[in-house]
């Protein structure tokens, strides 16, 4: 597919974009004002303009993942599989770009702890969940790109609206993040549907790593909000840093189970 190439570039100008308009927006506080939002995740808030700094440039990571996803589809390396992921310009397209969202939209948090920072920081964790689930339910039920973008949006607006319902879960506390763990949940329904279901072939070791990744980065963030032992919010070695680059690092291996998949 010849425009595949353009993934790269397109990935780039709005990784490029996405940050300059980020930095526009800590330095002339178009996020609002300092309201302790996310001071919660052990890190002190610093007086300087970077509240949590170790947080914040942790989030890097997703912006080098998305990078990555995107570099090596428009250089088609996986052209030999047959799948959804390596057949849609749109679908590489936009996994890359939404990749590339989560870096910059936590870091609004964690640099300015407000709420507009808040918002975009669960926003960006429905995005991936939305996606994740509405993926795995596309390959599955076997609908195009246009229902593939009404239920992804069904269910991040259902995030949104319903985040702040009057119930605290355990172990998550937030409803916003249980509501993300249960499309998490859905994902890994479909996902095993697909494969012993669709009979769809995959190296498995990356949708092993990935969600691998995915539950040692929820184990360090809860172990470092409920033991004080884990919690030196000083230190410039953090908890919810190292949980931001292993959840960088799960969204580029479930990248690698997508384009493993083949089926005829």
């Amino acid at each position: 597919m010849e425009n595949r190439k353009h993934i790269f570039t397109i990935t780039l100008a709005f990784a490029l974009a996405l940050m300059a308009l980020f930095l526009l927006a800590l330095f002339n506080g178009w996020l609002g004002e300092w309201s302790h939002t996310g001071d919660d995740f052990c890190e002190a808030s610093r007086p300087g303009i970077v509240k949590q700094p170790a947080n914040t440039i942790s989030n890097i990571g997703f912006v080098i993942a998305g990078l990555a996803v995107a570099w090596q589809l428009s250089r088609n390396r996986f052209a030999q599989t047959k799948n959804v992921f390596n057949q849609s310009f749109f679908t590489g397209t936009f996994f890359s770009c939404m990749a590339v969202f989560l870096g910059p939209a936590s870091m609004a948090m964690h640099a300015t702890e407000t709420r507009l920072g808040g918002f975009l920081d669960m926003l960006s964790m429905y995005l991936i969940a939305a996606f994740t689930a509405s993926y795995a339910m596309q390959r599955f039920f076997k609908y195009s790109s246009t229902v593939f973008t009404v239920v992804f949006s069904a269910i991040v607006l259902f995030c949104v609206f319903a985040q702040h319902l009057p119930y605290k879960p355990p172990l998550v506390g937030f409803f916003g993040s249980f509501l993300f763990g249960c499309f998490i949940a859905v994902t890994i329904v479909f996902e095993s549907f697909n494969s012993f279901v669709r009979k769809y072939d995959h190296d498995i070791k990356w949708g092993i790593f990935s969600l691998g990744s995915l539950l040692i980065a929820f184990l360090i963030w809860n172990l470092e909000r409920r033991v004080d032992a884990f919690c030196n919010p000083h230190s410039l070695i953090q908890g919810h840093a190292i949980w931001h680059l292993l959840d960088a690092l799960a969204v580029y291996f479930l990248f690698r189970f997508y384009v493993s998949e083949h089926h005829e």
